[in-house]
């Protein structure tokens, strides 16, 4: 029963509401609300089973007539204050917080209360703001730099771009439709999930840039550069990309349907999983491209570059041009095969970099020799999964040194290719 009468108390305590006149402005909430953060001073305030609770000692003189408690505070940013509390979101987007009110204000409020977890979210939240609105651009454009610029999830369309610079800004889902970058640069952005439909974006930079998720339906894009981007999954349908460069870009699983490729360039570019459905590819450059699972309507394509385009066996035996043969297509039998060449050499590099931190000591040549040992292991184990042990065995036998071992990796690499290229039709 004693127990039962606590709980009751304890969850009475709780419920109760309380009213506080914070700067002029009235505001009432619970208890369990002014308490749910442990460690700020609003729990030391008005938590009553603290010994130390400030409630315990405040004075008559700390109300007004009306029985509220008295807070010299900004109300208007007290107010984003007490909506955490109610809610405590832990993305920092879910944060109610006017148009109107600054991020400063509240992230100073919270700093007073000394509410940690707002104050994280408040931080990354500022991190989040653009340096400039849409009115500001409008208004300003051509006075004011956009270079290495916080431009996130403006609404910039319809806007004439023309000679713009936006190299090293942040333009994550920002919105360009419809815009004009004629000669414009983006340069190294980054800009996850950006739209760009119907845009005019001919001779414009974009090389070193991340897209990923990006929109450029419908863009003319002639003539524009993508070169080392990294647009994975990014849109490209029904656009103009004549003489486009994605010279080794990322476009996993990207999409090129119905777009015009003439000229354009995908030398050593990763096209895992593009779809080029009735693209038009003449004179389309895709030597040395990474193709194994992208689509194409073969029959379409009267010619195009694909010298040592890696595909699988599948794609090629389903190729039903009768020149195949002579595109000069690199099949690959197993798809693992250059990744573990890739770690092999990865790792050849960390133990190098190991062996130059090491000082001298009469026992290098014991630990160059078992480096030596580890590499041969791998290198071995790899080249099994592409059915050339003999080959790889006898050259790694000959490995007495730091430096011929080095030299032995790279002829082992190019003898993995070579036997990879034997299995072409």
């Amino acid at each position: 029963m004693d127990y039962d009468s606590n709980r009751d108390k304890k969850n009475k305590y709780f419920d109760e509401y309380i009213t506080l006149n914070v700067g002029g402005k009235i505001f009432q909430t619970t208890l369990s609300t002014l308490t749910s953060c442990k460690d700020s001073v609003l729990y030391r305030m008005f938590n009553k089973d603290d010994e130390n609770s400030i409630t315990n000692k405040i004075q008559i003189s700390r109300k007004d007539s009306n029985g509220a408690w008295l807070m010299d505070r900004d109300p208007e940013y007290f107010r984003v204050v007490l909506n955490y509390l109610r809610s405590q979101p832990t993305n920092p987007t879910d944060l109610i917080i006017d148009n109107n009110i600054s991020i400063k204000g509240v992230l100073q409020e919270a700093n007073y209360f000394q509410i940690d977890p707002l104050i994280d979210l408040l931080n990354k939240l500022e991190t989040q703001q653009p340096d400039f609105t849409r009115k500001e651009i409008l208004i300003y454009k051509g006075t004011i730099k956009l270079t290495k610029k916080k431009l996130f999830n403006l609404d910039l369309s319809n806007i004439d771009f023309q000679k713009e610079n936006f190299s090293g800004s942040f333009i994550t889902n920002c919105i360009f439709n419809s815009c004009i970058f004629l000669n414009s640069s983006f340069f190294g952005v980054s800009g996850e999930n950006c739209q760009f439909i119907k845009a005019s974006v001919p001779n414009t930079i974009f090389s070193t840039s991340n897209l990923k998720g990006s929109n450029f339906s419908s863009c003319d894009l002639g003539h524009a550069s993508f070169n080392n981007c990294d647009l994975t999954k990014t849109i490209f349908d029904n656009s103009n990309c004549t003489g486009a460069l994605f010279q080794r870009a990322t476009i996993l699983n990207g999409s090129f349907k119905n777009s015009n490729l003439e000229h354009a360039k995908f030398q050593k570019a990763n096209l895992r999983g593009c779809d080029f459905t009735n693209a038009q590819l003449q004179n389309c450059h895709f030597t040395s491209a990474d193709l194994r699972d992208a689509k194409f309507n073969w029959t379409k394509v009267s010619f195009g570059l694909f010298k040592k385009a890696k595909i699988t066996q599948e794609q090629y035996n389903s190729i039903p041009l009768e020149n195949k043969a002579n595109l000069g297509f690199k099949i690959i039998s197993d798809n693992e095969a250059f990744d573990q060449l890739k770690k092999i050499k990865k790792q050849q590099q960390q133990q190098q970099q190991q062996q130059q931190q090491q000082q001298p000591s009469n026992n290098n040549s014991t630990t160059n020799n078992n480096n030596n040992n580890n590499v041969s292991n791998n290198l071995n184990n790899s080249v099994n999964n592409v059915n050339s042990n003999n080959n790889t065995t006898n050259n790694m036998n000959n490995v007495n040194n730091n430096n011929t071992m080095n030299n032995n990796m790279n002829n082992n690499s190019i003898n993995v290719n070579n036997d990879q290229e034997s299995s072409q039709i």
